[in-house]
């Protein structure tokens, strides 16, 4: 397993005091129950079975493969968990999540496959909500003739959301 963060979640990790390794995978019933219901097959993509999913047409490329799966492998924690204590606590789930996505996959799997957790706070501008805060995790099929366009090159340009990546 490759890891890689920029320094945004570092600071969020030193905080936190975690560490993606050693974190367990417990989780709230809705996101647990996204993983255990298992993934579907749609033109050589691999998606969670339980989603409902408009087609996308004809998928002729790598390409368009890996943009499907990015654009609905798209699970926003906060979606599924409310009422936490600070908006860390997405992060933390997050983490558990994008652990035993990256387990599930594994087992069912033998492709190589890419997971993306992105977080960031809310910011205000004075009393108004500027950015609404919250946590994502992704993943897609590392396909080789396309891998180049879909990999981070630079995860520190991403400046106000904290990054990790997995493969």
């Amino acid at each position: 397993m490759k890891i890689e963060t920029n320094s945004l979640m570092e600071s969020y990790l030193n905080q936190a005091k975690y560490s993606f390794e050693n974190i367990d995978t417990v989780l709230p019933e809705e996101l647990n129950k996204l993983l255990t219901s298992g993934f579907r097959i749609e033109q050589e993509c691999i998606l969670y079975k339980d989603f409902q999913y408009f087609g996308p047409g004809e998928l002729n490329s790598d390409f368009q493969k890996c943009e499907y799966e990015i654009f609905l492998n798209d699970i926003h924690i906060d979606d599924y968990v409310k009422n936490v204590e600070s908006e860390l606590e997405y992060l933390k789930l997050g983490f558990r999540f994008a652990k035993k996505l990256q387990n599930e996959l594994k087992i069912r799997f033998t492709d190589r496959f890419r997971i993306i957790i992105s977080f960031s706070e809310t910011a205000y501008s004075g009393q108004e909500i500027e950015t609404y805060g919250g946590c994502v995790v992704n993943f897609y099929k590392i396909r080789p003739s396309s891998d180049e366009k879909f990999k981070v090159a630079n995860l520190e340009g991403f400046e106000e959301e904290a990054v990790m990546v997995i493969e």
